[in-house]
């Protein structure tokens, strides 16, 4: 190879690369699970059909929201209140360390208390999560560490999830934490259900919320769709999961208002959590990197030929 290849080497990696990530568009990383089993899967939705794709064996424990990390690893609060790391082309998942309370087992519901782990989100290479009283927490991807900006204003959880009242019905909530154009987004929801009769009562109507990072105040911006269960951000496209209608949804960030896409794969079950792929920024970056690299080896040989 000489110097003169380069330009076709660059076209032929770029061009590969954008292949590649507009492909990507069309496809998000997901968690599943149950709000009463500790367990989840790991995989892909395909946005355009519904298609749910499994990566990799079973979670040993579920996690709540997912986000980018570091070294294109992805991570998602667990049920347990630690933080893990999730490999996205193996799906294996490595507890990376406890960030907030433990509300999981059947001991603790009745001892879970407002700083029990809740969801995790991220924007612009910064982790965040959100308590039960649903304070905004900034996350330390390596440590796991959380520490505690503020107070978001949002309505804390009335009750333990999947906690039982007196009346027989059974407390569930619905919380999203996201990024999107470099905002901070959350959406809330929490209801009992009567399992008798499957009617459902809002104790927290659902809303979407914008959070400034700075200090944890949320502010409301409108009423959304009830079960919202994971909002992803892709490439300006924010979509959203409804878990009680097996339904994918874009998302108006400015009015709340949704937009039906597809039915997704019921095979999905729960999605309590979804991330973008790399955006085609990324690949594009990859492509001249290694273009570059190619260069300085070329022209370090010629010099010592010369």
């Amino acid at each position: 190879m000489n110097v003169q290849t380069l330009p076709k080497l660059v076209v032929f990696l770029a061009l590969s690369l954008f292949a590649v990530s507009a492909s990507a568009d069309t496809v998000v990383y997901v968690i599943t699970g149950s709000p009463t089993s500790l367990g989840g899967r790991f995989g892909t939705v395909n946005v355009t059909t519904g298609a749910f794709t499994q990566i990799g064996p079973d979670m040993p424990v579920a996690g709540t929201g997912l986000a980018q990390g570091p070294n294109g690893s992805l991570l998602t609060l667990g049920i347990n209140g630690s933080l893990i790391s999730i490999n996205p082309s193996t799906g294996v998942s490595t507890t990376i360390g406890p960030t907030l309370a433990d509300c999981s087992t059947p001991a603790t519901p009745t001892s879970c208390g407002g700083n029990s782990g809740n969801i995790l989100g991220s924007t612009s290479g910064t982790i965040y999560a959100t308590d039960f009283d649903n304070n905004l927490y900034k996350v330390d991807p390596s440590t796991g560490v959380a520490t505690k900006i503020g107070l978001t204003g949002m309505p804390a959880l009335p009750a333990a999830p999947t906690t039982m009242n007196p009346d027989g019905t059974v407390n569930i909530y619905d919380e999203t934490l996201f990024g999107a154009n470099g905002n901070v987004y959350a959406t809330f929801d929490f209801f009992t259900v009567d399992f008798d009769t499957m009617a459902t009562t809002f104790l927290v109507d659902p809303d979407l919320w914008q959070i400034d990072p700075t200090t944890g105040k949320a502010t409301l911006i409108a009423p959304i769709d009830p079960f919202l269960g994971a909002i992803t951000n892709v490439n300006g496209t924010t979509y959203a999961f409804n878990d009680s209608t097996g339904q994918l949804f874009t998302l108006n960030l400015a009015n709340g208002q949704t937009t039906f896409v597809s039915d997704f794969d019921p095979a999905a079950g729960i999605i309590t959590g979804a991330a973008a792929t790399p955006e085609p920024a990324s690949f594009m970056l990859t492509a001249l990197g290694m273009a570059g690299v190619v260069l300085s080896k070329l022209k370090s040989r010629r010099i010592r030929n010369l």
